[in-house]
């Protein structure tokens, strides 16, 4: 039965480094939901009965929450490993296997790719010198497509055991937990294939037999795939910091793989140069007096600078910038390189968990407090201009949603709007029902792009940047590919300049890190 979260609360503030450990009894399958609340960023632990590390990931400041399922009866230990961490685990749910209903039986099918078809006819399908074969060549397999010069099968691959209920594809678009794998008959092979463009980067892992919740709702049960997701283990191709950014899923567990397709665009600017002077960082916290709340900042300042106010660059989620985004790394090449001048960013962080919903989608409050308190508040301490055309406003999904809004509505202040899969979908009034990934029928979005239909032209300069991935699935309204197309056709239509540009990708880290450079030379450098 499901277990009271008073019976595993523990206090950390007061114990030992040693003892900074959540300990919880589980059977085998069991689906285990805990949350931790720290003052800082730390790192934590999930290791299993016997001591093996399950999962390591970035325990960011505030509350977040973590999810396992249970590979064994035993008692499994997370802890804090940042050697001043301090918070408090609650266990939030604990299903057991007599409270989730079985998997539905997998589909079964054949080998969608030449290549592994012709792996299979060689070595026999799903044995011991076939896997070995997968292994050297590495996955997911990309082969071109003879009907489509632009576009490649990618094939995906798991090595399932007798056990194996299902496997899905989770990656950053739409619907991403629906991409459920096939299993050739009589096999231990389980398969996904699919086309896509040139050109194409993105992070994804791979989630086996994820717990199917009885009665839970569409949203609890696409947090369960957190439980099971994974790197694949096929791929040597690692990326560490970047997670999948779907709304609601600011905090995924462990390693992702990268995929990147032929064509993929050049990154010249996320790896520290020893060659280049690095700048500094200073974390504040910001008590707002309107808004009652307090929130993290971190501030940049370049390593070099001439006289006079520096540009400023604003950005949302100041935790993914720093953790998923090496953005001083970024700043410090493009200016070592002169593309853009040096400048002054402030990376503004969310108060609470739930804080970034509150006030990222088209907040007049939140926008009134960066333009008329948070601003001059930092003009009072750092050089920074205020100069509309050098004041650059930016972020991600709710944070390009954030970005446009302040453009929208303090013009004078911001000049530069510069947004990444801004979530231009979003409407004010949500009805009973609304989901992660899109509207209602019934609910009207887009509501941000209607305020500029009707607004007065400005000049605000604007970066749009959608990923061709983030189309709308069938079933869902227009998705963020095609609303930021519509923005960005009402901005033109008015007479504002846009500079737009779509990248191979869903929502994701990986491809804002470089639009993030790119959008800062054209809004404020040298394209």
């Amino acid at each position: 039965m499901m277990k009271s979260l008073l019976s595993l609360l523990l206090s950390l503030s007061a114990l030992p480094l040693q003892a900074q450990v959540l300990q919880v009894p589980a059977e085998a399958g069991d689906y285990i939901v805990a949350s931790l609340q720290v003052p800082a960023a730390a790192v934590l632990e999930l290791r299993s009965p016997a001591g093996r590390l399950l999962r390591r990931q970035t325990a960011p400041a505030g509350e977040s929450d973590f999810r396992f399922v249970a590979e064994q009866a035993g008692t499994y230990r997370a802890s804090l490993q940042h050697p001043q961490a301090k918070g408090i685990f609650t266990l939030l749910e604990q299903r057991t296997l007599a409270e989730q209903q079985p998997e539905a039986a997998a589909t079964e099918a054949p080998l969608a790719s030449p290549k592994l078809q012709a792996l299979a006819r060689e070595f026999g399908a799903g044995t011991p010198a076939f896997w070995a074969a997968v292994q050297t060549l590495g996955t997911p397999l990309v082969e071109p497509l003879l009907d489509n010069p632009q576009g490649w099968r990618v094939s995906f691959l798991w090595r399932g055991q007798a056990s194996t209920r299902s496997v899905r594809l989770f990656w950053p678009v739409r619907q991403g937990d629906q991409e459920r794998f096939a299993r050739v008959a009589g096999t231990d092979i389980w398969h996904y294939s699919l086309r896509l463009p040139s050109g194409t980067r993105l992070a994804y892992q791979l989630a086996p037999d994820v717990p199917q919740l009885k009665g839970a709702g569409r949203q609890a049960q696409r947090r369960a795939i957190l439980a099971r997701v994974q790197a694949d283990p096929l791929n040597a191709r690692r990326w560490s910091a970047g997670t999948p950014a779907l709304p609601g899923f600011d905090n995924l567990l462990g390693e992702h793989s990268m995929l990147e397709l032929p064509g993929a665009p050049a990154e010249p600017w996320l790896e520290p140069n020893p060659q280049v002077a690095r700048g500094s960082l200073e974390h504040l916290r910001y008590k707002s007096p309107m808004l009652g709340n307090e929130r993290r900042l971190t501030v940049y300042r370049p390593a070099a600078a001439g006289a006079g106010p520096l540009p400023l660059l604003l950005l949302f989620d100041e935790d993914s910038y720093l953790s998923r985004v090496p953005t001083p790394t970024i700043l410090d090449n493009l200016i070592a390189a002169g593309r853009i001048p040096p400048l002054m960013a402030v990376l503004v962080g969310n108060p609470t968990r739930d804080s970034r919903a509150e006030e990222l989608p088209c907040n007049p409050r939140f926008a009134d407090m960066v333009a008329g308190e948070l601003l001059p508040w930092l003009s009072a301490r750092y050089p920074i201009t205020s100069d509309p055309a050098r004041t650059v406003v930016a972020g991600s999904s709710y944070g390009g949603l954030a970005s446009a809004w302040l453009g929208l509505r303090h013009p004078q202040r911001f000049g530069r709007v510069l947004s990444l899969s801004g979530s231009f979908w979003w409407a004010p009034a949500r009805p009973p029902g609304f989901g992660v990934g899109g509207l209602d029928d019934v609910a009207e979005g887009e509501w941000l792009t209607r305020q500029f239909a009707t607004a007065p032209r400005s000049e605000v300069v604007f970066y749009l940047a959608p990923g061709l991935l983030e189309r709308s699935a069938p079933s869902d309204g227009p998705g963020i590919l095609e609303t930021n197309r519509h923005l960005r056709d009402v901005l033109q239509a008015r007479g504002q300049r846009v500079i737009y540009r779509e990248f191979g990708g869903g929502h994701d880290y990986v491809n804002w890190r470089s639009e993030l450079a790119e959008g800062l030379i054209d809004l404020l450098g040298h394209p």
